[in-house]
């Protein structure tokens, strides 16, 4: 059998295929450029509704800052007062965020902070709580205020429940013996 060598001629089609190619690019990038210049005109359009928004916020937060700043300066009024005629004494179970087991609870009157240490073994809880009794007794007694508040921190997402516990009971047994208003205030963020 023979073979027909038929020589077809590529180099013209190719020029045709090229050529086509090039006019698709070149409408290609014109309606690229169009695209680009809508789309920069609607993010423009949407950068300034949303500034005429923020100036509007702006507008009403300012009125609402006025009035949280008065707040603040009547809380810091009545704070003055009650640090003029009341004793306060904070309390706060703190745990460290590195060992969850490692954790103690501060006491804080008139500038000087008790450190009790807290842990699981039943002997030293019953000497944490003798000791934690002891210092708040003694803090109390030391304040010569008609009035005593007692506020206890913590966060109950942090702390265990068992510490809390043993912290209110003490509270509770200084309440049966001193008047003392005592506030709970759980900081969990």
């Amino acid at each position: 059998m023979k073979k027909n060598s038929i020589l077809i001629e590529l180099t013209p089609l190719l020029d045709v295929i090229l050529i086509m190619l090039f006019f698709i690019l070149v409408q290609s990038e014109g309606r690229m450029g169009t695209f680009y210049d809508e789309v920069r005109e609607a993010f423009e359009a949407e950068i300034a509704i949303f500034e005429a928004d923020m100036e509007a916020f702006k507008a009403e937060h300012a009125v609402e800052m006025e009035q949280l700043r008065a707040t603040r300066d009547d809380y810091e009024a009545l704070q003055l007062g009650l640090y003029e005629d009341t004793g306060i004494i904070l309390i706060s179970i703190v745990a460290d965020p590195a060992d969850a087991d490692n954790r103690w609870v501060l006491v804080e009157a008139d500038s000087h902070i008790s450190r009790v240490d807290l842990s699981w073994n039943q002997v030293a809880r019953e000497a944490a709580t003798l000791e934690l009794n002891t210092i708040l007794a003694s803090k109390i007694q030391d304040i010569d205020s008609t009035v005593v508040v007692v506020a206890f921190r913590f966060d109950s997402g942090n702390i265990f429940i068992a510490d809390y516990r043993l912290v209110s009971g003490v509270i509770h047994i200084q309440r049966q013996f001193n008047q003392l208003v005592v506030a709970e205030l759980d900081i969990r963020i």
